[in-house]
């Protein structure tokens, strides 16, 4: 299992809501939610923010999340690179709430 970088901090994405809807950043989704994209991509979609206990969380809209993911590691490559309760998109390599 990946050890996390910076502990408490982690975020964890629940995926494919009701409230979903294109972005190019977090500007575009609104608090409570993240832009997540693709790896070298710069449009992904808007998701809710969680814990890595399921706890919903109100993160305000980060100025990293403009431009392209670079991020090519993400937070996993497996389901078991995530807490319980939740698998890893690998395509947009986060861990999504089951």
């Amino acid at each position: 299992m990946k050890k996390l970088i910076i502990p408490g901090l982690w975020i964890i994405i629940v995926v494919f809501s009701q409230n979903t809807w294109a972005c190019t950043s977090d500007f575009g989704c609104g608090v409570g939610y993240t832009c997540v994209k693709e790896p070298l991509k710069t449009d992904g979609i808007c998701m809710k923010t969680v814990d890595e206990y399921g706890t919903r969380e109100y993160n305000l809209p980060n100025v990293d999340s403009i431009g392209p993911n670079m991020d090519l590691d993400g937070q996993c490559d497996y389901d078991t690179d995530c807490p319980i309760g939740f698998k890893c998109a690998r395509k947009l390599k986060v861990c999504v709430k089951r």
